[in-house]
This record gives C-alpha cells, structure tokens and sequence, in this order.
C-alpha cells in the first residue's frame, strides 16, 4: 500500500487544519458573542448581556481583548455602571496604546495565515471613542473635571493622527468631538478656549462635508457667537453672526442651557467579500476582504420640549461614514498583503505538487482555502451615528421632556454649577 504522503507531511496537515478549523470557530464565534450580547440588551437585559460576555470565550481570549473590554465598557454604560464602565474603558485605552506598536513576529504572522490571528488593535476612530464614552461617563457622574481630561485626551489623538497622516485623507480629525470639548470648556465658563473648539469644529465640518456628508450644525453659530462675546472677542462675534445672518440661521442667546447626546442605530458591521482565482492545479486560490454592511435602527427624530418650545435634534456624527472611509482608507494595505499571502501559499503547494504523488500540494491548497479569510472584527456597540440637540433651560432644571419620533420620554440631566447640563440617551 502506497501512501499518499509521508508520516510528518500528514502530521503537518492535521495540525494545519486544526489550526484553520480553530480560526473559523473563532471569527464565528466573536461575532455571534458580540450579536447575543446586544440582542440582550436591546431586550432590556443589560445585566444578563454583561455575565454573557464575561463568561463567553471573547472574554478569555488574547487576541481579542481588546474587543471585548470595548464592548464591556459599552455595555455597562447602557446598565447605568459608570464607574465600572469607565474602569473598563480606561483598560482598554492602555491597551490600544500598547498594541498600537504591535510587534514584527504578530505582523509576520498574519502575512502567513491571515489578519484573525494577531491581537485586534482598533481603528483610530475606535480608539478615540473610548474617551469619548468616558467623557459621558465622568458626565453622568457630574465630574466635569475628569469629563475635561478626556476632552483633553481627544485633542491629543487627533492632533496626533493628524502630524501623522499629513494631507491625507484618513480619519485625523473629527468636528462633533472638537465640539464637544468646546462645550465642556463651555461649560467651565472657559470661554477663550471654548470659542478655540468651536471654530475648529466649524472649520472641520466644511473641511470634511464632502467626506462625512455633515454640514455644520445650525446651533453651532449659536455657540461661536455666544462665546466670542462672553470672551470680549468682539471682531469675532461679528465675523460670526454676519455669516450666520448670510445662511438665514437664527441665532440664539445660550447663557444656560441643556445639551442632549443620542447615539443613534448601529454601527455597520463587517462582512466577507471573496474572489475565487483558478490556480491552473485544479484547485481555486481565494483572496478575502473586509465590507461595511449597514443596519437599520435608532430613531428618526428627537425633539425637547422646554417651555411650549420644540428643539429638534441634529445630526453632527457619521460615524458609518467615518467606519467606511477609515476601511478604504486601509483595504490597499490588506489586498496587498492578502495577495502575497496567497502567492506564496501557491508556491508552497506547488513546491509540494512534485512530493508525495502531489497529494501534499492538494491538501496544502485545501488549508489554504480553509484558513483564508478577511478579518471582520470591529467594536459593534458603537452608534451608527450622533444627533445633538441644545435647548436654553433655567438654572438648575434636573429634567426636560423628549419625544423620540412622537413618543414621549423624560431624561434626567446632570446639571453642575456650570451654565450648561448634559444628558445622553441611546436609540437601537
């Protein structure tokens, strides 16, 4: 009897395919943890999402913890846990930082299998978001102190990505942050710098229109006025409501009043696309990418209602649009190593067509098959997008009334002895 390859060639087969087997179970099972865990909350079991997540394999898994901290932080949020959400978050932000100098043996690794295998280090616009969602934290605490250190944090990634990407166009700055920084130093009765944040917000909105399909928003004129008289900036609060007075915007007098944040829908989540190429061995050689898909959800329209008077909530993040701009900005760097990877697997199996009746070739490119696959991990709880709404209040009212596409809710807001309270609230 004839075997149709040598003991250790069949040994490492197995194992190749063992490993291959371990990877798809793995990509499968990220996702589905991540869909299981937010189809719970949704269901208004937030607590049950949490012990799912902490007892699934996300949670023990090295190269995903990265992910799964995101998600945990997200999660606990939604719960009402602040603090232990902001813990959580704060894990995750130093871990980003270590992983974002990921080592050359993880890189080389992944150029032979493939991008699964090495440990996630998050998109720039995901690693920003992390103190994104600590702000709201520190917020919802009513610590407007440490709400302003992750303002803070924001500045410094951006002004980071930005020395870092130069000209190009990738995600390297983001308005609605710059915005909100605005509004905490608002907030802070910091009004020279609140006004600096706000015309950076200004100027990255029309810098980016084109981009991320979000005009400035109307209450931003508002905003840049209000600060640039409270700050004596006088030439400026011309400049300002001349150009607004030039759009049609009317402007309003905020010297205390209510900002609500909704993180709206669902982020797209990523999905294979695959093209089979003909070998000329009778076998295919595919190479596999990564696609946004996105999702419906959220809600159409926010309103308060504040003394008989409606304000409307506007968008001011796109965060689908940041998500797909940031994945084309990249996915020449993954062809190119996805087209390597699947030129040396060829010449690997061919090298083995000549060896062991050629049997070794053919299982070698049934592994390779197997094992290739786009890496589809992203941090799903974030929001599709972000809508804003600011209505002038008295000083300290504790609640407004918001209608979510005619519906009724209350939102209680957290109100310092600062001129400006917050509140946030998240629609699926």
């Amino acid at each position: 009897m004839v075997l149709p390859c040598s003991l250790s060639h069949c040994m490492r087969t197995l194992l190749l395919l063992s490993v291959s087997v371990w990877l798809l179970v793995g990509c499968a099972g990220t996702r589905s943890i991540q869909e299981k865990v937010y189809s719970l909350s949704r269901s208004g079991k937030t607590a049950s999402a949490v012990e799912y997540l902490d007892a699934s394999n996300l949670a023990e898994s090295r190269t995903d913890r990265l992910l799964y901290l995101m998600e945990r932080g997200t999660l606990l949020q939604r719960q009402g846990e602040y603090r232990e959400s902001n813990a959580t978050f704060e894990e995750a932000d130093r871990l980003s930082e270590e992983l974002y100098t990921k080592s050359i043996s993880a890189g080389a690794l992944s150029f032979l299998v493939n991008e699964g295998v090495v440990a996630y280090t998050g998109a720039d616009y995901e690693s920003v978001y992390l103190n994104y969602y600590k702000l709201l934290n520190y917020l919802a605490l009513g610590n407007l102190e440490a709400a302003g250190v992750e303002a803070r944090r924001v500045d410094e990634k951006l002004r980071y990505f930005s020395d870092r990407y130069e000209e190009k166009t990738v995600f390297r700055e983001d308005p609605f942050l710059r915005m909100l920084t605005g509004l905490i130093y608002h907030a802070q009765r910091d009004f020279n710098n609140a006004f600096i944040a706000y015309r950076l917000a200004w100027n990255g909105f029309l810098l980016n229109r084109d981009i991320y399909r979000v005009p400035p928003p109307q209450i931003l004129w508002s905003l840049l006025v209000t600060t640039a008289e409270s700050a004596s900036l006088l030439r400026e609060a011309d400049e300002f409501r001349a150009m607004a007075a030039a759009r049609g915007i009317a402007l309003q007098r905020l010297d205390t009043f209510a900002v609500v944040l909704v993180n709206n829908g669902r982020i797209p989540v990523k999905q294979e696309r695959m093209a089979l190429f003909p070998s000329g061995h009778g076998f295919p050689v595919k190479i596999a990418l990564p696609a946004f898909v996105s999702r419906d959800g959220g809600a159409t329209t926010v309103t308060a209602i504040v003394d008989g008077q409606r304000y409307q909530a506007e968008l001011v993040e796109n965060l689908e649009a940041i998500a797909s701009k940031s994945l084309d900005d990249e996915i020449g760097r993954v062809l190119v190593k996805a087209i390597a990877r699947a030129v040396a697997k060829e010449a690997t199996a061919r090298q083995l067509d000549n060896k062991a009746n050629g049997s070794a070739g053919l299982l070698l490119r049934v592994v390779n098959l197997m094992t290739e696959h786009a890496d589809l991990r992203s941090w799903v709880g974030l929001p599709r997008e972000i809508k804003m709404l600011v209505a002038p209040v008295a000083t300290g009212t504790a609640q407004i009334d918001l209608e979510q596409d005619g519906r009724p809710l209350n939102l209680k807001l957290v109100l310092p002895a600062t001129p400006v309270g917050f509140g946030f609230v998240q629609f699926f």
